[in-house]
């Protein structure tokens, strides 16, 4: 079965394992809102974050396979070759640009792996809208998976109930 014919969920699933998947109200928010976030995330959040990974977790990266090469886009503030940041909680939902919401992770597969999985649930919401969707929710801060053998870890599996909790207004703010 090519990649292109397995169902959104399937595909998830066989491209990242070890994510898990929460259910949460998703309430699409103003188009000014989330155009001015985009804009900060954009003009200089993007390279703060980029810039936050090499100096506080480089050796995290290396260990999931970052090379020199990607290291040294991130010292420039760039995103590497083949990969984009991901807002964990979109930014059309309330999601901002702290960086335990952001997620550096390939393009391919990873990153359209999550799009093509969230983006039919949201078909027809308009502005303002609610509906419950399944988030894919990825660790903040860099994603690598090398293969079938890479396991979800216990640290991982507790931090998605206690960031949904966050968002959901439960726990304090801060980057």
């Amino acid at each position: 079965m090519s990649e292109r014919s397995q169902s959104p969920r399937r595909h998830l699933a066989a491209v990242l394992p070890d994510i898990p998947v929460v259910e949460m109200i998703y309430t699409r928010r103003s188009q000014a809102e989330r155009a001015a976030l985009r804009e900060a995330f954009d003009t200089e959040g993007r390279q703060a974050f980029l810039r936050h990974l090499l100096t506080e977790r480089s050796a995290e990266l290396r260990a999931r396979g970052f090379t020199d090469r990607n290291l040294e886009s991130l010292r420039f503030g760039k995103v590497p070759h083949g990969y984009n940041v991901h807002h964990i909680k979109p930014l059309d939902d309330g999601g901002d640009n702290r960086f335990d919401n952001l997620v550096l992770l390939r393009a391919h597969p990873e990153h359209e792996a999550i799009h093509r999985y969230l983006d039919p649930q949201l078909k027809g919401l308009e502005r303002g809208q609610s509906r419950t969707v399944r988030l894919p929710m990825p660790d903040a801060g860099a994603y690598r998976r090398s293969g079938p053998e890479v396991a979800r870890d216990e640290q991982s599996q507790s931090r998605a109930p206690a960031r949904q909790a966050r968002w959901a207004g439960v726990e304090g703010q801060g980057r």
